[in-house]
């Protein structure tokens, strides 16, 4: 079945590949760089989708997708983005980059640059494509502001407000912003639980009322220090408090007759604060030579609870759970590079970089049972897991020919880990990462790619300490044991660019996995319990299709359809049930669609976005669930220029949100025995949300 499935999707994307690439020869384009390496789209470009901020351009560059780097790959370098402002990195994980965009008035955007292979002048950071964003010379003071108000399907008023302001003091750039937020969702669970005859055995009825709200500020500053040095300093700091109220009607089943079995209910408040600073200083030696020092800091400090989870029978208070966690994280990260340009034909980069990143955690679980509060013992719930990480690197881009270029390198780290705390561990790591990746560019709208590449994942500190969700009655040990997973990729993709506006890229690429990030069961004197860990190897197959194209040809005037299609073939070796499955928390199949048609005449604008997961499966020692999307997320919006200087918009959220489903099989030992002792369904539903946004500049 996945044989002809993999046959038929691949000779459908290479059949739409085919038609769209012999659709148009020629292209045009709104910008300075037609037909080359870089493609420039003018401020006309994107004028009928009334860009308020850079965001809003960036977001409809045909075959572009913003990328704020890969934080699941270990290093700096992999946080590197796909963005750049006049020709330089704006930020490097303090402030993401849809916060930076949103902070550029569109007016002061002279024009986007499409880079679409390695060029001397930039550093492409893995990424195939770049977007570079070029403002206006001399373009002053500017800012900009949006407000939005949001209603939730259970009858609260939410919304998020933002203002940024951007101007010159001598010879530093400012850009400061603040940004606020209310969310007030109500979801609501329907279960029903089965014996492993098919019996039903329960029903439980439960609502979760939320409220969460955000308060973030950033600043950016740039000055330059003398003719040849720029220091950055990128700064964010929020506050956040998560409230939650949840209540459960359990009825119970017996003798073909129902009846009130329980009552449970829980509340619980979750504070957060942290910042981020980022300084980065550019040096132009000469020329050839330049280097840039990178230093981070980031820290995040979380306090939840105490939470008690009571239990009433129909008439008495039975029992609670008292839970009770915190969690500090800290990151330190410094980065130095040097970047020398050996001649017109070969450009290296080499440095080194080195982090110390840590996180401490507390949980503590007490028994309320009326009379008297007992602790319940949870191993790993007390912990501290730091990291010490130096890495090497040396990188080459050698340009072939006009056509044809080689970029290659090579990354070396090694890490010591020590646990403390509950846990007494030290260990040590080392990894080589060789990348290297071609680029053909085949003609002027059609690029060919293949790379590979080695991964290493950035640690998860908490998987080194248990959690526990009372809720689910589920408790994850904390595995001192655990590794980073490691990828080999092999990836090849095609680009062909259709006219000014409309483009279409196909990807194959496969993974082979050395020690799969899953759970593993762990044997303790109070029973056995799930706990992440590594597996053994695993291999990931999948083909992906993206594309944006205009629709004037099929007679929807100013019109354009963006899609995403992507399906995954996984494989790993259970060794619990010594047979091959897919791996935990990967979909099969991925959709995204994105429309929007304007109007010019009459100052208005339509369209619609859909999101869509196929059925997604967890494996763990004692159970398996399996996740579904239903129907998927479609957004649907309509919004007006008809006032000068605003931007007005209208829409609904989660239109079909019919919910979402969730199987539980629970087994009577290991899963490797199939003994099913009981199944649980659940569909969960937050419902749709309407709002109203307006957005403006200044």
């Amino acid at each position: 079945m996945r044989g002809r499935l993999t046959a038929c999707v691949s000779a459908l994307a290479l059949g739409l590949f085919a038609a769209l690439a012999n659709a148009q020869e020629a292209t045009t384009h709104s910008g300075e760089n037609p037909n080359t390496a870089i493609v420039g789209f003018g401020t006309e470009f994107f004028s009928s989708f009334n860009p308020v901020t850079a965001l809003d351009m960036v977001s409809r560059v045909p075959g572009f997708s913003l990328s704020g780097g890969d934080t699941q790959r270990r290093g700096l370098a992999d946080s590197f983005g796909n963005l750049l402002v006049d020709g330089r990195r704006p930020s490097n994980k303090t402030i993401s980059l849809e916060t930076v965009l949103q902070r550029i008035n569109a007016a002061d955007v002279e024009r986007l640059e499409l880079i679409r292979e390695p060029v001397p002048q930039y550093e492409m950071r893995g990424h195939a494509r770049l977007v570079n964003v070029v403002l206006r010379e001399g373009a002053g003071s500017s800012g900009s502001w949006s407000a939005r108000v949001n209603h939730f399907d259970g009858g609260r008023i939410g919304g998020i407000t933002e203002i940024a302001y951007a101007t010159r003091l001598g010879e530093t750039d400012l850009n400061i912003g603040l940004e606020s937020q209310l969310r007030g969702q109500r979801i609501r669970r329907r279960e029903s639980l089965f014996d492993g005859a098919g019996t039903q055995t329960e029903a439980r009825n439960e609502n979760e009322q939320r409220r969460y709200w955000q308060h973030t500020a950033t600043a950016s500053l740039a000055r330059q220090l003398g003719e040849d040095t720029r220091l950055q300093l990128d700064g964010r700091f929020f506050l956040r408090e998560w409230r939650r109220h949840q209540n459960s009607l359990v009825d119970g089943f017996a003798g073909g007759t129902v009846f009130p079995l329980r009552y449970e209910q829980s509340a619980t408040t979750n504070y957060g604060q942290g910042g981020a600073l980022t300084g980065t200083l550019n040096h132009d030696f000469n020329d050839r030579l330049s280097s840039t020092t990178t230093l981070l800091w980031r820290h995040d400090i979380s306090d939840d609870g105490p939470e008690p989870f009571e239990t009433f029978d129909p008439v008495n208070f039975v029992e609670a759970i008292i839970f009770t966690a915190n969690a500090h994280t800290s990151e330190t990260v410094l980065r130095q590079s040097l970047n020398y340009t050996v001649n017109d034909y070969h450009t290296v980069e080499f440095g080194a970089e080195a982090a110390i990143n840590w996180r401490e955690t507390s949980l503590n679980l007490q028994l309320d049972d009326g009379i008297t509060i007992t602790p319940i013992p949870v191993p790993v719930a007390d912990t501290r897991i730091e990291e010490r990480r130096a890495e090497l690197f040396v990188n080459h881009v050698w340009s072939i020919s006009a056509t044809v270029i080689l970029e290659s390198g090579i990354r070396f780290e090694a890490s010591q880990i020590e646990q403390t705390g509950d846990t007494q561990q030290s260990r040590t790591f080392s990894y080589p990462k060789p990348s290297i990746a071609l680029t053909w560019q085949a003609g002027p709208d059609t690029s060919l790619r293949i790379s590979g590449r080695r991964d290493v994942d950035q640690l998860e500190f908490g998987k080194f300490a248990s959690s526990v969700n009372v809720a689910d009655n589920n408790t994850v040990l904390g595995n001192p044991d655990y590794e980073p997973q490691r990828t080999w990729t092999l990836e090849a993709e095609a680009e062909r660019r259709i006219g000014e506006g409309g483009a279409v890229t196909f990807r194959i690429g496969q993974d082979w996995i050395e020690g799969v990030d899953d759970f593993i069961s762990i044997v303790t004197p109070n029973g056995v319990f799930d706990a992440p860990g590594n597996i053994g190897d695993g291999t990931i197959f999948r083909l992906t299709g993206e594309f944006s194209l205009p629709l004037g040809s099929v007679g929807l005037s100013n019109a354009v359809l963006n899609g995403f299609l992507e399906w995954y073939d996984t494989d790993i070796f259970d060794t619990l049930t010594q047979q091959h499955r897919n791996l935990s928390n990967l979909r099969e199949w991925e959709l995204r669609l994105d429309y929007r048609q304007t109007f010019p005449a009459l100052d208005l604008a339509w369209g619609w976005n859909y999101f869509w997961l196929s059925d997604g499966e967890v494996f763990r020692a004692r159970e398996y669930r399996l996740l579904g999307r239903t129907d998927g997320d479609l957004d649907i919006y309509l919004e007006t220029t008809r006032w000068d200087g605003l931007t007005a918009r209208l829409g609904i959220d989660q239109a079909f949100d019919n919910g979402n489903s969730r199987k539980r099989v629970f087994f009577n030992g290991s899963r490797a025995l199939n003994v099913i002792e009981a199944i649980e369904f659940q569909n969960r539903r937050e419902g749709p949300r309407i709002y109203v946004e307006l957005r403006g500049t200044f």
